[in-house]
């Protein structure tokens, strides 16, 4: 953590105050892609993300303002992988400014090895054909320290060179903190269970990294209600895994999961991919993390606090 503190210090002393007329503008199609860019630009930036805090990102819909946004950005952030395809629309409002405005889509990116598609989500891609990858690649913490977070403050030193030495200090300071994360988590999910039902399958790249194994998805398509074979089904996987309880998401609707657990006679587990930038526990990329974590351990039978 002193490293850490240390870091930002530099940062804000190399870099220098930015006029607030003058600040380039920043677009992220998701709110953890936003936090993490956020945290990496400080006040050097303005970032927008286009789903806003507790919208579903598989449900959203761009509004008009929307276009404004990326007529006025300098660096646009997509996820890509069919999470975010509604961006292809929005990216026209740019095409006069080809060479000013930065794109950078993160399932692309060199080194992330990102997990094959879930057969059971229905993600496509900008084509409309099935998606290769699961796009959930930010909830892999490690993933996000070592390739992510190089990427999004390389982007901005490239839209803004002059803070150049900051965004190198941020990103020092935000890979620290994430791998004081990383091993909190570790420790929070040691000694529990590992089987876990999730109410979509958002949730692959953060099993992979922790040892959990996701068993079922009460919604292979969020807002698609499951069927009452599907439910059958469900329900004998939670009773032979010997489930505590089913995890639930803000952005979605938990009534089906919550009749599912009731069959059960289990509960339901709040987890969040997305984070709250009202909430401090899920304000920022680590904290996020670590609240899921202790969300997770409940949910295996834990009791985390």
């Amino acid at each position: 953590m002193r490293r850490a503190l240390a870091a930002l210090a530099l940062g804000a002393a190399l870099a220098g105050p930015v006029r607030a007329d003058a600040l380039p503008q920043v677009v992220a199609t998701i709110p953890p892609i936003a936090m993490l860019v956020r945290e990496l630009a400080g006040e050097r930036a303005a970032v927008t993300s286009l789903v806003p805090p507790g919208a579903s990102t598989h449900t959203f819909e761009a509004q008009p303002g929307d276009m404004k946004l990326l007529e006025d950005a300098r660096l646009f952030i997509e996820v890509g992988a069919g999470l975010d395809t509604w961006s292809a629309r929005l990216r026209s409002a740019a095409a006069h400014q080809p060479e000013r405005l930065e794109r950078l889509v993160l399932i692309e990116l060199p080194g992330l090895d990102p997990l094959p598609a879930d057969p059971n989500e229905r993600d496509r891609d900008a084509s409309g054909a099935p998606a290769r990858f699961d796009p959930h690649l930010w909830l892999d913490p490690i993933r996000v320290r070592d390739v992510v977070a190089p990427a999004l403050a390389g982007a901005l030193a490239r839209i803004d060179p002059a803070g150049r030495a900051h965004y190198e200090a941020q990103l020092a300071a935000l890979q620290a903190q994430i791998g004081d994360a990383d091993a909190e988590i570790r420790r929070t999910l040691a000694g529990h269970g590992t089987k876990f039902i999730a109410f979509h399958g958002a949730w692959r790249y953060f099993a992979a990294r922790y040892g959990l194994e996701q068993i079922g998805v009460v919604e292979e398509a969020p807002g698609e209600e499951p069927t009452p074979r599907e439910i059958a089904g469900l329900v004998a996987a939670a009773r032979a895994a010997h489930v505590p309880a089913i995890l639930i998401e803000p952005q979605l609707s938990p009534r089906i999961a919550r009749t599912i657990a009731a069959e059960l006679g289990a509960g339901t587990v709040l987890v969040d991919e997305n984070g709250d930038p009202d909430d401090p526990e899920r304000a920022t990329y680590p904290a996020l993390m670590r609240w899921n974590a202790r969300a997770f351990a409940r949910a295996l039978g834990g009791g985390a606090p």
